[in-house]
C-alpha cells in the first residue's frame, strides 16, 4: 500500500463545489487592503549561504542527511537518518505502521536533525523528534489531526497550517496562534502556505478558490510576519472566471479558476483553469498574471489540476506526482523563467523516481541513486551518492526526504 502526497489536493478539488466554510470565533485580527505595485525583491542567490561556502564551494560540505521510513507498511517499521555527507550515526525511530514525515527535515549547527512525522488523520499519532550527534532523541507530540501538507521551516522553528498555526521550536516547544486559512469574513477555506517573498521572513498563505465580490474576481492571500507576529490580508484582482468547470460553449471563457500561488512582491499570482475548444476537446491553462498591471506574464497548456505548487519566496516549484500527471518545474515568480530545465520525461529513467525541494536558500534534487546541492541560481554545488537502500517502494517525500541545514532568519 503506498498513498501519494497529492491525494488530499484531489480529493479537495474534487468536493471544492461541496466545501462550506466553517464560522470560526477568533479570526486573525488584521489589516484588508486591495493590492497595487510594489518594489520587486530580487531572487537570492548562494551569497546568502554561509560565507566559507560562497568563497569556495568545493571545500565546504553542507550538512545533509536523508531520512526514509523502513519497512512503511509493516509492524516493524521505523525511520532511518543517514548522514550523506560525514560520519554521523543518528539513532533509528521505531514507528507505527503507515507513518509518513510530514515536512521536510531540518538539521542544526550541531548536526542535529529534527522530524515530524505520523500517521494520516489519526489523533495523537503526529510526533517532532530530535535526533542527536550522541544517538540521543527527543520526542514531543504535536496535536495535529489531519496530514500536514503545509509546513515552513524558518529558522529554528518549524510552522504547520492546520486547524490552527502550531509553530515547533528545535527547543522542543510547542506555540499556538490562530490559523492562516481565514477568509475575509473569519470562515475557513482551502488553501496553501508557503514562504513569503517579503524583506523579512515571513508565512503566505493563499485561498486555492478566488474570492468574488460585485462581479470581480480575487486572489486572497495572509502573509504572517515570524518576527513580530503581525498579519496581512491582500486582494489582488485576476481575470473574471465561471465559478465551475461547466463548459459554458464560449471558447475564450476561464472556467474554474484556481490559484496556486502568490508572490506578495511583484504581485504575479499563477492561476490554473480550464478552457473549452468544442464540445469533446478541453484543456487546462497553468498562467502566470500580473494583477498590478492585468496582464498575462506567461502562459501554457499543461495538466495543473492536479498538481502542488509550493511557494518558496521569489520562486514556485513542483515535482512531478508518481500517480498522475503533472510536471517537475522550479522557476521565477518574477517573470516564469525556469531555474533549471528539467530533462523530458521520455528521456529520464522509468525506474527512478526525481525529487526536489528548497529551504529558501539551497536546492536539493534527489533521486534513488544521487543527491546533489544547487544554489538559487541553479549552478550545482555539491552531489553525493544515496544510501546504499531499496528505494523503489519509498517515494518522497512521505516515505524519504533530505535534511535541509536550517536557514537564517
Amino acid at each position: 500500500m503506498k498513498r501519494n502526497g497529492l491525494s488530499l489536493l484531489l480529493v479537495l478539488i474534487i468536493h471544492l463545489t461541496a466545501c462550506i466554510p466553517t464560522r470560526q470565533e477568533n479570526p486573525i485580527v488584521s489589516t484588508h487592503t486591495i493590492e497595487g505595485t510594489q518594489t520587486v525583491i530580487p531572487e537570492k542567490t548562494n551569497q546568502e549561504l554561509p560565507k566559507e561556502i560562497t568563497e569556495n564551494p568545493q571545500s565546504v560540505n553542507l550538512p545533509v542527511t536523508v531520512s526514509f521510513v523502513k519497512n512503511q507498511w509493516s509492524s516493524d517499521a521505523e525511520i532511518i537518518t543517514i548522514d550523506v555527507t560525514g560520519n554521523i550515526n543518528y539513532a533509528a525511530i521505531p514507528v507505527m505502521s503507515q507513518t509518513v514525515l510530514k515536512s521536510l527535515p531540518a538539521i542544526d549547527q550541531e548536526g542535529n536533525v529534527y522530524l515530524l512525522y505520523g500517521r494520516y488523520y489519526s489523533e495523537k499519532t503526529t510526533f517532532f523528534s530530535k535526533l542527536g550527534i550522541n544517538g540521543r532523541i527527543e520526542t514531543i507530540n504535536v496535536p495535529v489531526i489531519d496530514t500536514v501538507n503545509n509546513t515552513v521551516w524558518i529558522g529554528n522553528r518549524l510552522f504547520i497550517n492546520g486547524r490552527k498555526l502550531f509553530i515547533v521550536s528545535t527547543d522542543m516547544s510547542i506555540d499556538e496562534q490562530p490559523a492562516m486559512n481565514r477568509l475575509p469574513d473569519g470562515s475557513s477555506d482551502v488553501g496553501f502556505m508557503g514562504l513569503a517573498n517579503e524583506t523579512e521572513k515571513s508565512l503566505v498563505w493563499f485561498a486555492l478558490r478566488p474570492l468574488r465580490e460585485e462581479g470581480k474576481v480575487y486572489a486572497f492571500y495572509r502573509t504572517y510576519n515570524v518576527n513580530n507576529g503581525e498579519t496581512h490580508e491582500g486582494k489582488l484582482e485576476v481575470p473574471s472566471s465561471t465559478v465551475d468547470f461547466n463548459p459554458t460553449g464560449n471558447p475564450l471563457d476561464r472556467l474554474g479558476t484556481l490559484v496556486m500561488g502568490v508572490d506578495t512582491a511583484s504581485k504575479h499570482v499563477l492561476l490554473c483553469y480550464s478552457q473549452v475548444e468544442d464540445a469533446n476537446t478541453g484543456y487546462f491553462v497553468l498562467e502566470l498574471y500580473d494583477a498590478s498591471k492585468g496582464e498575462m506574464v506567461t502562459s501554457e497548456k499543461t495538466c495543473c489540476l492536479n498538481t502542488y505548487i509550493i511557494s518558496s519566496g521569489p520562486f514556485y516549484s513542483s515535482n512531478e506526482p508518481i500517480e498522475s500527471c503533472g510536471f517537475d518545474i522550479i522557476r521565477r515568480y518574477s517573470d516564469g523563467s525556469d531555474v533549471l530545465n528539467f530533462p523530458t520525461k521520455a528521456s529520464v529513467n522509468p525506474n527512478l523516481w526525481h525529487w526536489h525541494g528548497t529551504n529558501g536558500d539551497y536546492w536539493i534534487l534527489m533521486d534513488q541513486e544521487k543527491l546533489s546541492i544547487l544554489d538559487n541560481l541553479g549552478n550545482q554545488l555539491y552531489e553525493y551518492d544515496m544510501p546504499e537502500e531499496s528505494f523503489n517502494d519509498c517515494y518522497p517525500s512521505e516515505c524519504i526526504s533530505p535534511g535541509f541545514l536550517i536557514s537564517q532568519e
